[in-house]
């Protein structure tokens, strides 16, 4: 902890005043002119770092990658200076500019939109349990100086002909880009940070450790090549915008599809530094028997973000006020038959499997946080460090990518196959409505939509992709209940039953089996929007307070 030069008590970093303050005495002190004497004690037991703190001498129990937390008994800050020492010091600190009641009143502006959201978000409770926590970032630097060619072409009518020259163009560029950011916490998943991005830089400070008194705090463990592609992506994305607006630029099409590759590649930077950095962000978390949800706030900007699960109550309550009016509507304006009834439902049910097939994909990415590069490279060295000479032997990583080859080519022939299991299905009850039944509109078009449909489904290229362990048996039984009310539909229309008993019958059925695939939906979607435990936890000695 930071002992107060006047009476020794705990000096913690003051937002509204930007300086050292001390809880007792109210002594202000620069963040630069302190340093502190003595660091909790590390010792290394089990799968956790054990600190002693230097206040009371209690152990605190710490994950390898936190950098500040707060002791469970006396409450004072724990800094700890060797999780931050000059092999992994950060460069620069963005220090809170956004007080928590500042943090507060952003979340509360959000959630006064999210209709349907659990009404345990938008208590005030549980909101005074946001977090200030210090997350590490990585901060790319790039520059592109020096001569350019590009492709451009001009299109002049003559006549009955379209006359295109191409040019190559020729500019000379002197740019720079500073401060573009990426998250370097594996825990932090990448869509929550860019949720909240961009920090400003030119707010940033000489990093001190003084900063983080009073807060959480990370330590980055994703390395600086994981995003700087993306980086440069990034600035070379803004330099091309300029030049394509650009008046004579634009003459010459330099954003049609050819030309603008070529210019995106002409204009990609040099990475001039990657230093590390850290960004404040308020923090809260929603845990809900075994699943989370989290909301965060840009400590610089005040910018929110949040998980935000719906309340199945709510949303049914709404959706019944909903369709009343439409209900009615429909029936002034419109006269439903039982087979348009049931051809509807059918429909009905399609969208509900391609929603059904997407939410599963969806599920499986944020369960696996494929998406999340820099998680994807922690997994990976870790893979990389535990598993050398086991599954795929000491040339590991040839391996893997010989396994994915060859679990893609199986994917791809379980695709065809099962689009054409369905082709040769559905098509020939539509070729027997044209010969036997004269040819039914109303039955062809429903089985041809359909059929269309789930061939659409099986074929995507985000239902079944390689590395997924398991996502074909996970989807078959979600896809039962509205393939069954399709298949109940069709054959009904087909049939062409002389009682309408069969069509009402076969409506109130195939209806019941889309109600509860949309329930099922309601429970993916909330899936979706929480996380699995356990992700970013913060215990500390306030947090009760």
């Amino acid at each position: 902890m930071y002992e107060c030069p006047n009476c020794g008590s705990n000096l913690k970093f003051d937002i509204a005043a930007q300086q050292m303050l001390c809880s007792h005495c109210s002594t202000a002190v620069d963040p630069y002119s302190i340093q502190k004497e003595h660091d909790a004690e590390e010792s290394n037991e089990y799968d956790v770092t054990v600190f002693r703190c230097t206040q009371c001498g209690a152990e605190l129990l710490s994950e390898d990658t936190t950098a500040a937390t707060f002791c469970s008994f006396c409450g004072s800050t724990a800094v700890l200076d060797s999780r931050i020492g000059k092999g992994r010091r950060p460069a620069h600190i963005i220090p809170f500019l956004k007080t928590k009641e500042d943090c507060k009143a952003a979340y509360a502006s959000m959630m006064r939109r999210a209709v349907f959201a659990p009404k345990e978000l938008k208590d005030q409770e549980y909101i005074e349990k946001f977090r200030g926590i210090y997350m590490p970032y990585w901060v790319y630097s790039f520059e592109k100086k020096g001569q350019i060619t590009f492709q451009g072409s001009e299109s002049r009518q003559r006549g009955d002909y379209l006359v295109t020259k191409h040019y190559d163009i020729t500019s000379r560029v002197d740019a720079s880009y500073e401060g573009i950011s990426f998250d370097a916490a594996a825990s932090f998943s990448d869509d929550l940070s860019g949720a909240i991005a961009p920090y400003d830089m030119a707010a940033g400070k000489r990093f001190t450790p003084a900063f983080l008194s009073g807060f959480y705090a990370d330590a980055g463990d994703v390395d600086s090549s994981v995003y700087k592609q993306d980086a440069r992506d990034m600035a070379a994305e803004d330099g091309f915008a300029r030049i394509a607006g650009d008046r004579e630029c634009s003459r010459y099409h330099v954003k049609d599809t050819g030309n603008a590759v070529s210019l995106k590649n002409a204009l990609a930077p040099e990475c001039t530094s990657a230093e590390s950095a850290m960004f404040p962000v308020w923090f809260l978390s929603y845990r809900k028997g075994d699943r989370v949800a989290y909301a965060v706030v840009n400590g610089q900007t005040g910018k929110a973000a949040a998980d935000l699960p719906v309340d199945r109550k709510k949303y049914l309550i709404g959706s019944l006020l909903l369709a009343i009016p439409l209900f009615v509507l429909l029936n002034i304006r419109f006269t439903i038959t039982p087979g348009l009834a049931l051809m509807l439902l059918a429909l009905l049910a399609l969208v509900c499997a391609f929603v059904s097939a997407s939410q599963m994909t969806g599920i499986q990415e944020k369960e696996t946080r494929e998406n999340d590069k820099g998680y994807v490279f922690f997994q990976q060295e870790r893979k990389d460090r535990g598993h050398r000479g086991g599954e795929f032997g000491e040339n590991g990583a040839q391996e893997r990518r010989a396994y994915s080859r060859n679990r893609r080519n199986v994917i791809i022939l379980i695709q065809v196959l099962t689009a054409s299991a369905i082709f040769m299905f559905f098509m020939p009850l539509a070729m027997a409505l044209v010969i036997f039944r004269g040819g039914d509109k109303m039955g062809i078009i429903a089985v041809l939509i359909i059929c269309a449909g789930l061939i659409g489904i099986v074929c995507s290229k985000r239902w079944l992709k390689p590395g997924r362990k398991g996502s074909l048996k996970k989807m078959i039984p979600v896809l039962i209940k509205p393939v069954a009310a399709i298949v109940l539909a069709l054959a009904i229309i087909l049939w062409n039953p002389v009682s309408d008993l069969f069509y009402y019958g076969g409506s109130i059925v195939s209806m019941g089996a889309v109600i509860w695939t949309l329930m099922d939906i309601i429970g993916r979607y909330n899936v979706l929007t929480t996380r699995k435990l356990p992700q970013l936890n913060r215990r500390g000695g306030d947090e009760n307070g």
